[in-house]
């Protein structure tokens, strides 16, 4: 199948961006100076900007235009069930290399916001129940927003830690608080797909609406009772991350193989 005018241009502009000829931070021709140079209607330009908006090349800017975005690099997720405690909090998988410094950008914020639907399942609220929910916006050091996440904690959970849900939340961290009130020791699962993020994620992470994202719900579970104490949400857009996983072989599979 050949491919439409659209793609076409598409891939022209896709080129030109790769090559440095519009390097990050500066902006695309208008949008009626694109259709005069590849003869094309606006429909035609506008179809192939969403694409590389798609792809996280470019991002609309209001009041500048079309700009091109800085490539962040792609980093290695690696996913294991170890969690370790530095002396200061938990330190769950990520994608950090070791010894690699990450950093806040702007201060963490707590506040009651309306839980979303996802959360909301995970807790049995009913969406948009207001619920304490701290966020970060965290990437390595000196790099642009790398992740938003979004950490829930339940209002039964307030009312035995209120310090869970406050800015300062001591030593430890909101988790050493929880687990002080009779939930400790936690247990985490952890689920993982992809997803669109919202307008709010995508301003934050600087993308474009189009962009997908890899969203993570991490589930903290209390000792006590087994029920859901904190869910964190992480958005990670899907041009800065790929898993990697360690497979093993089961006995079953133990090598030299007998077969039947």
């Amino acid at each position: 199948m050949s491919a439409t005018r659209y793609e076409e241009t598409a891939a022209h502009l896709r080129e030109r961006i790769k090559e440095g000829d519009y390097p990050p931070g500066t902006k695309l021709p208008s949008v009626r100076t694109l259709e005069a140079t590849y003869d094309v209607s606006s429909g035609t330009i506008r179809a192939a900007l969403r694409i590389l908006e798609a792809e996280g090349l470019v991002k609309t800017v209001l009041k500048s235009g079309i700009v091109v975005r800085n490539q962040t690099s792609r980093r290695r997720l690696t996913r294991s069930s170890a969690i370790t405690h530095d002396g200061t909090g938990y330190r769950f998988p990520a994608a950090a290399a070791v010894g690699e410094v990450w950093t806040p950008h702007g201060q963490p914020v707590a506040s009651v916001e309306p839980v979303p639907a996802d959360v909301a399942a995970v807790f049995g609220l009913d969406p948009g129940t207001p619920v304490v929910r701290r966020r970060r916006v965290m990437s390595p050091e000196g790099e642009d927003p790398w992740d938003v996440i979004d950490t829930w904690i339940p209002p039964r959970i307030i009312t035995q830690a209120p310090q869970a849900g406050e800015p300062v939340t001591g030593k430890g961290g909101y988790l050493a608080r929880i687990e002080e009130a009779g939930h400790g020791p936690i247990s985490w699962e952890e689920t993982a797909r992809a997803d669109m993020p919202t307008k709010e994620e995508s301003d934050l992470l600087g993308i474009s609406t189009l962009m997908p994202v890899m969203r993570i719900l991490r589930t903290g579970l209390s000792a006590l009772d087994g029920l859901p104490v904190e869910c964190s949400a992480y958005a990670i857009p899907a041009d800065r991350v790929e898993i990697h996983s360690a497979l093993q072989r089961a006995d079953s599979a133990a090598w030299p193989v007998t077969y039947n």
